[in-house]
Formats: C-alpha cells, sequence, structure tokens
C-alpha cells in the first residue's frame, strides 16, 4: 500500500525529468548545428547502465531515469584541458554560443506553449468571465443571496473584469460591509456581503468561478495559449514565494507537491507539465552562472569587452552560484519542516 500511495509523487518526478530530458536535448542539437562537438550525453542521471559510442560521441543510459546532461568538448578550457581536435566550444563566436545557451530555455517554454495549445484546442474547462460558478452552503455569499450563473460587475463602485481582482478586492475587505454589483439574467442586482476572515487574514465570501467545456480552433488555441502562458509565468513568481513559507502551514514545497500528485485527470496532468515547463524554462533563465542566463551574461560581457572572461574565474563563479544554490534548497527545506512542525504543534 506505501508503495501505491508513493506511485504519483514518482510519477510526477518522472513527468519533471522528462521535461529536463527535452531542455538538455535542445542544447545538444542546436550545439551540433552550430559545429560544436557534444563529448557526452546521458540521458539519465548516477551510474552508466549502458554506454556506446556513435560518431565520435559517447551516449550514456545513466541508471536514475531523471532528466540528462550534456558535456561540450573545450566548454571550459580550465576545466576540460585541451579538445582532441577542431575548434573547442569556449572558442566559437558568441552568437552561437548564444543560441546554445538560449536553445534550452526556449525549447522549454516552447513545448509548456504546445502543451496548452494542444489543451485548448483538444477541449478543456475554461472559466466563464466574472460568472459564479458554485456557492458554499452557509457562506457570507449565500447569507447575501449570491446565486450560481451571478456574473459579478462591480465591487464597491470599482468594476472588475478579471476573476483575480475580485478575489483580491475581497481579501482586502475582510470583515468590512461590501457592495456587490452582479448581473442575473437580463437584471442588475445590488448585494452587501461581509467577507469571512480566513486562516492568514484575508477575507473571503465562499464562492468559485464558473467553468465551461470549450473546444477553440487551432488558430484560437494558440492566442488562448499564449494568454494561459503569460498567466503561468506570472504566477512563478507567486509559487516560488510560497515555496518558502505560508503562515497556516497549509502553504510552501508540501502543498505544492500535494496539489502536483492528487491530479488525478489527463487535463489536469497537461496543465500541470505545461506549467513545470514554463517554469523551468524561466528558471534556467536566472543570471546564475551555472544557469543558462548566467552563462549568456558572459558570452555578452565577452563580446563587449572582445576578450573572455579568464576560465578559472568562470569555473569559480559557476561553482559558487552552485553552492549558493544548494544553501538556498536547504533553507527552503528547513523552513518547510519548521512550518510542517509549527502546524503540528498548533494542531495539538
Amino acid at each position: 500500500m506505501a508503495s501505491l500511495r508513493a506511485l504519483p509523487t514518482l510519477v510526477a518526478l518522472l513527468a519533471l525529468g522528462a521535461l529536463v530530458f527535452v531542455h538538455e536535448l535542445a542544447h545538444l542539437v542546436i550545439a551540433r548545428a552550430v559545429g560544436a562537438r557534444a563529448v557526452v550525453f546521458s540521458i539519465g542521471l548516477g551510474p552508466p547502465l549502458l554506454a556506446f559510442r556513435v560518431g565520435g560521441q559517447r551516449w550514456v543510459l545513466g541508471a536514475i531515469p531523471w532528466g540528462g546532461w550534456l558535456q561540450l568538448e573545450g566548454e571550459n578550457p580550465f576545466r576540460d584541458g585541451p579538445v582532441s581536435g577542431g575548434r573547442p566550444f569556449a572558442a566559437l563566436g558568441t552568437a552561437r554560443r548564444a543560441l546554445v545557451f538560449l536553445a534550452g530555455p526556449a525549447a522549454s517554454l516552447l513545448l509548456g506553449l504546445l502543451l496548452l495549445t494542444a489543451l485548448h484546442a483538444g477541449g478543456t474547462y475554461a472559466p466563464v468571465a466574472m460568472t459564479v460558478g458554485t456557492v458554499e452552503s452557509g457562506s457570507e455569499a449565500a447569507r447575501a443571496g449570491l446565486r450560481p450563473a451571478d456574473r459579478i460587475v462591480s465591487v464597491e463602485g470599482e468594476p472588475v473584469r478579471r476573476w483575480g481582482a475580485l478575489v483580491r478586492a475581497l481579501a482586502a475587505r475582510a470583515g468590512q460591509p461590501t457592495r456587490l454589483v452582479a448581473r442575473r439574467a437580463d437584471t442588475e442586482v445590488q448585494l452587501v456581503v461581509q467577507p469571512s476572515v480566513d486562516a492568514r487574514g484575508r477575507g473571503r465570501i465562499g464562492i468559485d468561478e464558473q467553468y465551461a467545456f470549450a473546444r477553440e480552433p487551432l488558430g484560437d488555441a494558440v492566442g488562448t495559449a499564449l494568454r494561459h502562458a503569460g498567466q503561468l509565468l506570472r504566477q512563478t513568481g507567486v509559487w516560488a514565494a510560497g515555496l518558502v513559507h505560508a503562515p497556516d502551514g497549509m502553504g510552501g514545497a508540501a502543498l505544492l507537491l500535494r496539489r502536483v500528485t492528487a491530479i488525478r485527470s489527463v487535463d489536469g496532468a497537461v496543465r500541470a507539465l505545461a506549467a513545470a515547463s514554463l517554469a523551468l524554462g524561466l528558471l534556467y533563465l536566472l543570471p546564475l552562472p551555472s544557469l543558462d542566463g548566467g552563462r549568456l551574461l558572459l558570452a555578452l560581457w565577452e563580446r563587449r569587452r572582445g576578450r573572455p572572461l579568464d576560465a578559472r574565474v568562470q569555473t569559480a563563479l559557476q561553482l559558487l552560484s552552485l553552492v549558493l544554490a544548494v544553501l538556498l534548497v536547504g533553507w527552503l527545506v528547513v523552513e518547510e519542516v519548521r512550518s510542517v512542525v509549527e502546524a503540528a504543534r498548533r494542531a495539538r
């Protein structure tokens, strides 16, 4: 039974590993296209289960079926030493190296966009603009007379056009009488609600947005996917903040993992994969020397100054950024454990 309960987490980790593999494969394809020579491309991590050589390149199947990694010949002369023949990667023009650095993040972002396009073209549940889907029994909204299918027009006289704006407006008015205008059929109704205070001190009235199944033509699906991707990228920062700590002990990394592993539908799985792929592309563009964004900045610095940064300095910067990343992950884990322990203490 324990192994069955762990299965969703294992599937989620394997899916994330597949996204990392696509990212690294894009680096390989573009690197070879611009004339760089790949020394090793590993499918998976850990000790090699199988290794073979094709066209001077070593292909490895790792024991851990998660992601992959790529080593280019002469990528770091200080670390790699002299190349066996031809020009080392570090000696290629900055434009070619920039293409290689951008290939991985671009592939991750493109994959997320393609998944969202397929989702909206194949059919998915999309929100009905500003329309109430469910009203919790006994909630503030139910007491005020709000009904499913009502379309919210304004809050305290201010028009609202996005559900997120409505949620923020109500969250800021916890415990305060608040005037709502809603359209019901062909008439407008005025209601007064008093948002109750949730565990985080924010106001809520007990409603959810209405969703309806819709299938779009391919052209329209691309536009919807672009807007959807933009929303997910904006939310990435919010999710990252939620990984650190949540006051009520129900946020953070544990909640994110529970949400991912609770997915039981193809629709939800595609949405989660798209969001993860977009977040991965954005993550790798961060200006850290060990990530693609940082390596791109170093290449641009070289182009501007006319000479590369010393290889020893590059190696030191990459090691430093790796150490900082490990420390950050360790801090997040400690914070998460602390929040879970605090939530358990309050529950006793």
